[in-house]
């Protein structure tokens, strides 16, 4: 197996651009825990680097996960750039071709978008009738700068990646992300539900002495409750860490999954909460720290390039103010929500099939569509793949998934049915003060239960100084600010 592993980290690695510089190291020195927590870092010339994070019970497993997030990014951003682009508007190009309405996308909330409106469009691919499909250029870029121009209707972020050999393998990751965003989009963070689940004792052993591991070094887990739409599990992983953090941002750690196989979601849940902690060590730990723990050579090359202009200023700021908390301070603001417990289930009492049914990579992606079909969602996929062959990269995109509710108001007829359900005050029937109408189309507004205005003021005031919980800086910038304002000078 491990041998196998280490053929997986090499074949990523090598799909790396040509002369471009390629490093790989441990971050897990930054926290107490143990997992093996690893970043890869592609280096050009005068950028900073585009960085993947993996974690796993193995410094290999680790090694693969980050290279296989580095290699999603850097691939998709280079298809980005080179794919033929095709300018127009919805209205036109639906008379003559196949084109996804952006109204199907999850738009913000009282966005200026009109079928009239131009846009530039790439083609995906519908799964798994393989039917070519334009869909805008924003929803397949991973970050903005990847688009060379500012986009019209969206942030552009990371979900729906997947990278693996087979292209079932990645589009089946990329549907699992987009449900586990979609899953969470208004049930955690500020909006947490506060439904604890009791693992019990899980059949994993390695799960079950992490989860005792974590207890001793005063780490009080507490596996959450997304959703268990589509028939699967979806958890998120947090905890109160009352022994001696390396920097008080750990206290804010989260681990999200989905997976058909409940045991499986609470696994990744539980590692990704423990690589969550390294990770946000290692991006916006106290400079000190970070050129103690970190390689010089790559801290002092990100002190020196760090995109401060490119910073969502809302992040930066509320980034920057945590720093300045320690972290009794923030854990007292994830008490009433994050660390909030109102009713608990067994983790038995969950869905989940047997872990052979969806052990290949196409049995798990056939159940995956069927379950998307069954409530009318089907899948779109654009193949970014290397041209070398041996590595599939693609970023999915499942029309009537969810996504930066709380961070930029994005909300479809879902979302509305969902928070109508449970009476939240965040959606109204009719225009009011600070509130926005929903973009949906007339059928989809008609199944969310008629016309919908989302109060964005509320959401703002709700979200407060959770913020960096939905939107993180970038590498060490918000340390950068910081120093700034006290007069340091950085990098020394």
């Amino acid at each position: 197996m491990s041998d196998d592993l280490h053929k997986v980290a090499a074949a990523f690695r090598a799909t790396m651009p040509a002369g471009a510089h390629v490093s790989v190291f441990r971050i897990d020195q930054m926290d107490r825990v143990g997992i093996p927590v690893m970043q890869a870092n592609l280096i050009l010339p005068d950028e900073p680097a585009t960085i993947g994070y993996g974690y796993g019970f193995t410094p290999i497993e680790a090694e693969v996960s980050a290279l296989g997030e580095l290699c999603e990014e850097v691939h998709v951003g280079r298809h980005v750039a080179a794919a033929p682009r095709t300018l127009g508007s919805y209205a036109a190009l639906s008379r003559r071709k196949a084109v996804v309405d952006p109204l199907t996308l999850c738009l913000a909330a009282g966005s200026d978008y009109e079928p009239e409106m131009e846009l530039p469009w790439i083609e995906a691919r519908r799964w798994p009738s393989g039917e070519a499909v334009l869909v805008p250029r924003e929803w397949v870029a991973a970050y903005p700068y990847q688009l060379g121009e500012k986009p019209r209707l969206i942030t552009p972020i990371t979900n729906g990646l997947g990278a693996g050999f087979d292209l079932e393998h990645a589009i089946g990751h990329g549907i699992m992300e987009a449900l586990q965003r979609d899953g969470n989009v208004v049930a955690y963070r500020a909006l947490d539900q506060g439904r604890v689940i009791d693992p019990g004792q899980p059949a994993d052993e390695q799960v079950r002495g992490l989860l005792e591991h974590l207890r001793g070094l005063g780490i009080k887990v507490k596996v959450k409750l997304a959703a268990t739409d589509f028939g699967m599990t979806n958890l998120y992983v947090v905890g109160d860490d009352t022994g001696a953090p390396v920097a008080p941002i750990q206290v804010t750690a989260c681990g999200e999954a989905v997976h058909p196989d409940r045991n499986r979601a609470l696994r990744k849940a539980l590692l990704e909460f423990c690589g969550s902690r390294a990770r946000k060590a290692a991006t916006h730990g106290p400079i000190p720290l970070l050129r103690q723990n970190l390689p010089s050579e790559y801290v002092e090359r990100q002190l020196a390039v760090a995109m401060l202009d490119e910073e969502e200023p809302r992040a930066l700021d509320a980034m920057v103010e945590w720093m300045g908390q320690d972290a009794a301070a923030l854990r007292d603001r994830l008490s009433g929500s994050v660390f909030s417990e109102r009713e608990r289930h067994d983790l038995s009492s969950l869905p989940t099939v047997a872990p052979e049914a969806v052990s290949a990579s196409a049995r798990r992606l056939e159940f995956l569509t069927e379950q998307l079909a069954s409530e009318g969602l089907g899948i779109l996929y654009v193949d970014c793949s290397p041209p070398a062959g041996g590595v599939r990269v693609v970023k999915v995109i499942v029309p009537g998934l969810e996504i930066e509710t709380m961070s930029y108001h994005r909300i479809g007829w879902r979302g509305v049915r969902r928070l109508r359900d449970r009476g939240d005050p965040l959606i109204l029937d009719r225009s009011a003060q600070g509130a926005a109408r929903v973009r949906l189309r007339p059928e989809d507004e008609a199944r969310a239960g008629g016309p919908a205005w989302f109060d964005a003021a509320l959401a703002d005031r709700t979200v407060g100084r959770l913020y960096p919980m939905y939107r993180e800086t970038g590498t060490f910038s918000a340390q950068l600010v910081l120093a700034a304002r006290r007069g340091e000078a950085v990098p020394a």
